[in-house]
């Protein structure tokens, strides 16, 4: 199965998560130095490294530690960049990763485009997020 047929049939994550931020995700494969982050133990998670192991971007494990991740992992790739060569990232995380790193990201210069998905036990909480952070243009 090629890529956009992929994509299209919502095999890696269904559309509810995918939402808003699909789009971005599918055009992932198009920009320079995308990183992914997953949640393997999610139910899409398999599904979400399979996608970026096919584009062949640099995947990283959310773990335990999100903010863990954050400083000792992803910080010292951005710092080796420029702003113009700034890696985006995408992802799919628990929803509490997921406000950490948002956190982290928007102070680091990122915009954040995100959708979660519905935990089946409860209609007003979020089971995980599928995001996309890119770096805000400079003016």
């Amino acid at each position: 199965m090629d890529r956009r047929t992929f994509m299209m049939s919502g095999a890696w994550l269904s559309s509810a998560a995918a939402g808003a931020a699909w789009p971005s995700l599918a055009n992932a494969d198009a920009r320079p130095n995308t990183l992914a982050i997953v949640d393997t133990t999610l139910t899409h998670g398999p599904a979400f490294a399979e996608y970026a192991n096919r584009l062949k971007l640099p995947l990283f494990d959310a773990g335990d530690d999100i903010g863990a991740l954050w400083y000792t992992t992803l910080v010292p790739l951005l710092d080796r960049t420029s702003l113009r060569t700034q890696p985006s990232l995408i992802g799919l995380t628990r929803a509490s990763d997921y406000f950490v790193l948002k956190q982290l990201a928007t102070g680091a210069g990122y915009r954040c485009e995100a959708h979660g998905g519905k935990n089946k036990a409860s209609t007003s909480q979020f089971s995980h997020v599928a995001f996309v952070f890119t770096v805000r243009p400079q003016r």
